[in-house]
């Protein structure tokens, strides 16, 4: 996945987005506003005073976001949805891992399983921010992560020939939230997997040559410069030193904490009884 200027540490946006995610995810577990603005408040993991005024953010600007969400929900918007339970716990940040052949892991997580109390439908609830002035249906729609959602049904509700994502984004320039739904079936899941086939393949002959290919326009992205420029073409050794055993061990420990985990052949076979 590309990198955003939300998905860096120790930034105000960083911040910005994560205290505002987990709010969204206090306000629908709890339904309680005040347990979701000490809990976005949590969430802030910069200095307190830190802010960003040209993107409107800060701790302040980040919980009048959820109370914002709260009328909405008072309102009417997904007040007739819950969340599920998993294991014994809301099915919210839940993280899955598929391991393909060579060793290859995909790695995501789910803001928030929901379903609906008349219907049952289910709905995967994906909460972002921006600082854009307005987001349009192209930017979310065809997320790969989206589909890798069914991975998670698959473990939380079982058998789905479609489910729903609902992306809840916080314009933070207007101060608003806006839904774009989308409905997503297995035959996108099966497009996917193949799509992955394809890239771990590419890699895969990449590293066997040698040979990387050079994206320039990635040369100078969110405000800086790549840490390698100038300097790619060299070795990975001349660049970077080997992970000691302990980091290995380390990274290994992290992914069996994953709470679903299924191997690529184990969704194939998923995929074909679907069909």
């Amino acid at each position: 996945m590309q990198e955003t200027e939300e998905d860096i540490p120790g930034s105000v946006t960083f911040s910005f987005g994560h205290a505002v995610g987990i709010g969204v995810q206090s306000l629908f577990v709890t339904g309680s506003l005040d347990t979701a603005i000490w809990d976005t408040f949590l969430g802030w993991d910069v200095d307190l005073l830190a802010d960003n005024p040209r993107q409107k953010k800060s701790i302040w600007l980040a919980i009048s976001a959820i109370q914002k969400l709260d009328s909405l929900r008072e309102s009417g918007f997904l007040s007739d949805y819950e969340v599920l339970t998993y294991q014994g716990k809301p099915a919210i940040e839940l993280s899955f891992l598929i391991t393909f052949p060579k060793d290859f892991k995909y790695r995501g997580f789910a803001d928030a399983v929901l379903r609906h109390k008349g219907t049952g439908e289910i709905l995967v609830l994906e909460c972002k921010t921006t600082s854009a002035t307005s987001v349009a249906p192209a930017m979310y729609k065809n997320s790969a992560q989206a589909v890798g959602y069914s991975v998670v049904l698959d473990a939380v509700v079982g058998d789905l020939s479609s489910y729903k994502v609902q992306y809840l984004v916080y314009k933070t320039k207007s101060e608003e939230w806006e839904a774009l739904p989308f409905m997503k079936d297995y035959l996108a899941r099966a497009l996917w997997l193949a799509e992955l086939s394809l890239d771990i393949e590419f890699i895969s002959r990449c590293d066997e040559a040698g040979v990387f290919p050079m994206h320039g326009e990635s040369c100078y992205d969110l405000f800086r410069e790549c840490p390698y420029f100038g300097v790619c073409t060299l070795s990975t050794d001349s660049l970077v030193t080997s992970l000691t055993q302990e980091e290995i061990d380390s990274v290994r420990k992290s992914h069996s904490d994953f709470q679903i985990q299924v191997t690529f052949e184990e969704l194939i076979k998923s995929q074909l009884e679907k069909e």
